[in-house]
């Protein structure tokens, strides 16, 4: 008995004198590589940076004579970070915002309403706006026919085929199916059989070419993007009629991923507020630059998505 008692003391005296010696040896441990991780951090800030920035842009974006100069401000943003950039296309607005999800792109331009979507999906926070002023921030939906179609207002296109431009988009959806429901005074559900047929065109700017060619009778689409066609010289100011307007709606976000590096984002907006200076051209006009923005800014964009019952698991899907 007693022998056993003796070996149960040797056995427990070992446990607990290699506790206390782990227990040194982790603590010890940890401080060194808490030291070295902040000496590390000392000899390079940029070490919790990723080693490639991505910037994901908006299908029509980036397409030809459309181009807004989107690479040249990849490439002029990561020779003022120090580190490697790339632009991203996206197919649609959900591939953006998944490819945000998964960490494949760091920042990105969304429409109001994606960007809502991403701010629950993907941790996207604003950052800027493009605008002549704070004040100016703020673009429309329109509600669009052909030139030569007999329709005036949107109670005329009763049985015609409508376009809108991605499930995502603000004034591509969100706004024109509101501005449908106010005018008519019919429910969500009723939006699709009012119209002989409903679809999506993947995009204002091919919603707005369907409308030029005749291809469509009537489609909901944003002022700017319609601008930047005509300015393309894709279609002629002449080649389509507005039929209804929305009220104002707040611009496109660029945002960044809520988890990059606190340093990195701070050394991202003293770029983009910086960059007008640097790249007019990159401006409408060389008028505009980013201003900053907050979420709270869209809060009309979210109250519109609540009264519609449209949430981002019903339209990505």
């Amino acid at each position: 008995m007693m022998k056993h008692v003796l070996g149960l003391f040797m056995v427990l005296s070992l446990v607990v004198i290699t506790a206390c010696g782990g227990g040194t040896q982790m603590t010890a441990n940890s401080t060194k590589e808490a030291t070295t991780s902040a000496a590390q951090a000392a000899e390079d800030p940029k070490a919790d940076w990723p080693e490639v920035l991505r910037l994901g842009v908006l299908p029509g974006e980036e397409e030809g004579k459309m181009s807004r100069g989107n690479q040249k401000f990849v490439d002029d943003l990561g020779a003022a970070l120090g580190i490697k950039t790339e632009l991203f296309v996206g197919d649609d607005y959900t591939a953006v915002i998944e490819a945000m999800r998964t960490k494949k792109i760091d920042i990105a331009s969304f429409g109001p309403f994606s960007y809502i979507i991403a701010n629950e999906r993907s941790g996207a926070l604003p950052l800027a706006v493009k605008a002549t002023s704070k004040e100016a921030a703020y673009y429309h939906s329109l509600v669009v026919v052909p030139k030569d179609s007999s329709a005036e207002k949107i109670e005329d296109l009763k049985g015609k085929t409508f376009l809108f431009a991605d499930p995502a988009s603000t004034s591509g959806h969100l706004f024109p199916r509101a501005k449908i429901i106010e005018t008519l005074g019919i429910t969500n559900d009723e939006v699709e059989t009012y119209f002989s047929n409903v679809s999506f065109s993947g995009g204002h700017d091919k919603s707005i070419l369907a409308i030029a060619k005749g291809t469509a009778d009537g489609a909901g689409v944003c002022d700017s993007c319609v601008q930047r066609v005509v300015d393309a010289g894709l279609i002629k100011q002449d080649d389509f009629k507005v039929i209804a307007k929305s009220d104002p709606i707040p611009s496109s976000p660029l945002t960044y991923r809520s988890d990059l590096p606190a340093d990195l984002v701070e050394e991202i907006k003293a770029f983009i507020f910086e960059y007008h200076k640097q790249n007019s051209e990159f401006f409408k006009e060389g008028t505009q630059q980013y201003f900053p923005v907050e979420d709270n800014d869209y809060q009309v964009v979210r109250d519109t998505a609540k009264a519609l019952n449209m949430s981002p698991e019903e339209l990505l899907k």
